[in-house]
């Protein structure tokens, strides 16, 4: 059973475990700041010796020479890491609302056609989705219709001005996830259009690129748990999907080895802005990641900055 131990105990404990901390008033007040298990948990593994001839009993031993900076310039990473993937994906989230949106409202103009079943696929499969997805927004509508205790002022405003809720209003107040599954249980024509309208937007800027339907699922798949892992301030850098997506033939558009998207790692996701972007805004995203990655380079071990690289998915070809 795990048990309190104050901030000096805590340093004592790495100590004991081979991690060298220089400076232990700085450590003091990092761990006062970050957390234990946020810091030392989360981003550890790089530095722990794995080899059986100098770590035989598989204890926590940390490689000679690692500091405790070292896993605070990793946390440090992470965390910038973090915060550039959000301001991408936000990009990305509010692009694909506004497509949705668009196109949705253009197909079918009468009021409130967002909440009419026969507007979405007629694929049974895809029914109970559907009807979550209305009952959603219905009760977004509903709840703002009241004068007191609303989430979001600007609906009921709206609502009050116009006397209803267009579905271009209701997707500024979706999370990615619900968007998502709007997507998912949308006629198949509309999905295709949605989709070619990214294609469009990417090789306006660069190359022609075809992008299906299927294809903006599988990314969508991808974006979702790092918009929210980067949100919450999850571990990121490791991350990678459970299993892998099938967008060979974009990586084959994109002249990447086939996988490299479909893994879901950092890799995957930064390649997949680039299609996802404005070009300006993706330039931009890759001359700050690159900037991390140096930066880390610098303060690292190279042993454990190669780690950290095949975790990223950047070393592994």
């Amino acid at each position: 059973m795990k048990v309190f131990a104050s901030h000096d105990e805590q340093i004592m404990i790495l100590q004991n475990r081979g991690l060298l901390v220089p400076d232990k008033a700085t450590a003091r007040r990092v761990l006062s700041r970050e957390n234990y298990y946020a810091l030392i948990d989360g981003y550890k593994d790089p530095f722990l010796e794995r080899d059986e001839r100098l770590n035989p009993y598989g204890q926590e031993k940390y490689r000679t020479g690692t500091e405790f900076g070292h896993i605070y310039a990793l946390y440090r990473f992470d965390r910038e890491l973090r915060m550039l993937m959000l301001g991408e994906l936000l990009k990305f989230e509010k692009n694909i609302k506004s497509k949705v949106a668009y196109r949705f409202s253009e197909k079918f103009k009468e009021t409130d056609s967002f909440l009419q079943a026969a507007n979405y696929s007629l694929e049974v499969d895809r029914h109970h989705e559907r009807d979550r997805i209305i009952a959603t927004l219905a009760n977004l509508i509903k709840s703002h219709k009241k004068r007191d205790h609303v989430k979001y002022p600007e609906i009921r405003e709206f609502f009050d001005k116009h006397r209803n809720v267009p579905l271009w209003v209701l997707v500024n107040f979706l999370s990615l996830g619900q968007i998502t599954n709007f997507y998912s249980v949308i006629d198949d024509d509309l999905r295709e259009r949605i989709a070619a309208d990214f294609a469009e937007e990417f090789s306006e800027e660069n190359e022609p690129l075809s992008l299906r339907a299927a294809e903006l699922d599988a990314i969508l798949r991808i974006a979702f748990p790092y918009r929210n892992k980067a949100a919450h301030e999850e571990v990121l850098y490791r991350y990678r999907l459970p299993h892998p997506e099938d967008l060979r033939d974009v990586d084959a558009l994109l002249r990447l080895h086939a996988g490299s998207l479909g893994k879901g790692t950092v890799y995957s996701m930064a390649g997949l802005l680039r299609m996802l972007l404005a070009k300006e805004e993706y330039n931009s995203f890759s001359v700050e990641l690159d900037r991390l990655m140096q930066e880390l380079k610098e303060a690292l071990p190279r042993r454990a900055y190669g780690a950290v690289m095949r975790d990223t998915g950047f070393r592994e070809d």
